[in-house]
């Protein structure tokens, strides 16, 4: 058949390209698809978990808050009636009394949301106390989500416990899933990691990895810096507790921060699983080569003795970590050493198996 013309083969080219636009674009919906899957499945979840707890949030604040302040004008009639009466010789007594009956409301109100004292004159109600607003509900959620959390905050009732229990099963593997899927397109934008040679290549592309995650969380640390008015060592506290997954709740930013906090965790944590996932795989690419080069040694050998082949492979390793005007002597000797053990007459003697595994990090 005879060549295609220059007007068929711009034809080929005009049908080509359209096939790989669709790809991008299935792939790009993939990637943001997951993601407002995830995002979708957080809001209806916290959602979900105000609707659960929030009424009976509500009315355990009413109670301690009608507590605290029935504490508080108890203690004051009780002292103001004694003074009255001119018992000023058990005063003392009668205070501590009731100072200790105060202090106790007080520990009681803590445990139930009300953490400072309620003056009379204070207009508090329990809907301008209570913690399970929409925002924190869905920050909770996302923490769920993440195995974050924070501690501070969390269901009381048993239906939304139950239902915890149930979101986290279903929401964490696809969270996972999620993370890993921006774990590889990430790993598609960012440069890749340094190939350093030598003993200490690995060593270094691991440091230079770390490297990055430690810049990351110092940009999270800067931004919560300016948006929590915090210092910055317990900014970048913080972020590296929540990148860990470690969670402590004892620093957590506020409600008008926490969907932004939510979406730089989701990004944090794929940023975190794409760094080890790469310095793992640099390392087993390390480990894979110098199991070749010892199997490789091995064959050549013949029938020696495995603790020859690995004598002659830590050899090599020394000649390859050393400097550049001191390699190529020493790395000629090495390879006269190793031809001439090569070249010595085989000797039968009991073939030892070394099986070697890999363990991921």
């Amino acid at each position: 058949m005879g060549a295609q013309s220059e007007d068929d083969q711009l034809i080929d080219v005009e049908r080509e390209e359209p096939d790989g636009s669709k790809g991008q674009l299935k792939s790009a919906l993939g990637h943001v698809g997951l993601l407002a899957a995830l995002m979708l499945y957080t809001v209806v979840g916290g959602l979900v978990f105000r609707q659960l707890e929030y009424p009976s949030e509500i009315n355990r604040l009413n109670e301690y808050l009608k507590y605290l302040k029935e504490s508080r004008i108890s203690f004051f009639n009780n002292i103001t009636s004694e003074v009255q009466n001119g018992k000023t010789k058990s005063i003392a007594q009668v205070l501590n009394n009731e100072l200790d009956k105060y202090e106790h409301s007080i520990k009681e109100a803590a445990k139930g949301g009300v953490w400072v004292p309620i003056s009379a004159h204070e207009n508090v109600t329990s809907i301008s106390l209570a913690k399970w607003n929409h925002l924190e509900a869905i920050f909770f959620a996302s923490t769920v989500l993440t195995t974050i959390g924070y501690g501070n905050l969390a269901p009381a009732t048993t239906s939304g416990r139950v239902f915890c229990i149930i979101f986290a099963l279903i929401g964490i593997p696809f969270t996972l899933t999620v993370i890993a899927d921006l774990g590889q397109l990430i790993a598609s934008v960012l440069p890749p990691i340094p190939d350093f040679r030598g003993i200490w290549g690995s060593i270094l592309s691991g440091l230079f990895a770390v490297g990055l995650l430690l810049v990351f969380i110092s940009l999270g640390a800067v931004l919560f810096y300016k948006w929590e008015q915090w210092n910055f060592s317990d900014a970048f506290y913080f972020c590296f507790v929540t990148m860990t997954t470690i969670g402590f709740g004892d620093i957590v930013p506020s409600s008008q921060h926490m969907l932004l906090c939510t979406i730089y965790v989701l990004i944090g944590l794929a940023l975190t699983s794409t760094i080890i996932e790469l310095v793992r795989q640099k390392y087993a690419s390390t480990w894979q080569q110098l199991q070749a080069l010892a199997e490789t040694l091995g064959h050549l050998s013949g029938d020696q003795h495995s603790g020859d082949v690995q004598a002659d492979l830590k050899k090599i390793m020394a000649v390859i970590s050393l400097p550049k005007g001191k390699k190529m002597k020493d790395w000629e000797k090495a390879v006269q050493q190793l031809t001439q053990e090569f070249n010595k007459p085989k000797i039968n003697t009991k073939v030892v198996q070394i099986i070697v595994y890999e363990t991921s990090v």
